[in-house]
């Protein structure tokens, strides 16, 4: 079993509108791969973002897995393992907006993003930011719509899905701020973490993670930085 948020979940994991009831997204697709190659049944199990981590720690499910950052902090506390993807941040804002291009623009403006993000360190990071936290994405571009906050940093893949996609919004600058996606297991299940790895260097190798993304129009460069052929 997995855990993952299927709430403001595209393109990771999210409802499919033809087929109520049942989820799709490239992150259904790589655990589908992995159960796959080791030979078992996957099941997925809701839970709100924020509390994957804590769910996992508790027994909720085997692995998490939803856009997930390994970052130092979270290593401390749960095994991850190989990453899977390769991703950065970018800054959306009001179609209208100008004078925006960079982190060092955001100083003294409202910028929203969700709770226990990577991008939530880097906002609090910076200098006089105003950092706006919401516990699922769709609220912080809702927020962004409704003039309530001057921007939004989130990762790549969300800000494609929900700002490039938006008529009333618009992604600028270069996206910065790279780090890297795994899945996350509790501390005592190095045995299943190593099986789960083990699977996704074969995914790299005979290509299957780079279809996947090519079918979600994920694939870019970035991702040979962890052996994506």
């Amino acid at each position: 079993m997995w855990g993952a948020d299927v709430v403001g979940g595209i393109p990771f994991v999210y409802e499919d509108p033809d087929n109520p009831g049942t989820y799709i997204g490239f992150e259904v697709d790589i655990s589908k791969a992995i159960a796959r190659q080791m030979g078992v049944e996957q099941r997925m199990v809701i839970r709100a973002w924020d509390t994957l981590i804590p769910e996992l720690q508790k027994g909720s499910f085997d692995m998490a897995m939803n856009g997930i950052e390994d970052t130092e902090d979270r290593k401390k506390i749960v095994l991850f393992t190989t990453p899977y993807f390769v991703y950065s941040q970018q800054i959306t804002v009001r179609r209208n907006a100008n004078g925006i291009t960079g982190l060092k623009d955001l100083k003294g403006k409202k910028v929203a993003t969700l709770s226990g993000t990577a991008a939530e360190d880097i906002l609090r990071a910076a200098e006089g930011i105003d950092v706006h936290i919401n516990p699922e994405i769709i609220y912080s571009y809702k927020d962004l719509e409704d003039g309530k906050v001057d921007a939004v940093v989130l990762d790549t893949p969300i800000a494609s899905a929900y700002g490039a996609t938006n008529p009333k919004l618009k992604n600028v600058g270069e996206s910065f701020g790279e780090g890297t996606y795994a899945i996350a297991f509790r501390t005592e299940d190095k045995q299943l973490r190593d099986a789960v790895s083990k699977a996704l260097e074969v995914m790299k190798e005979n290509g299957e993670l780079s279809a996947i993304y090519k079918k979600w129009s994920l694939m870019d460069n970035h991702q040979k930085n962890i052996g994506i052929k």
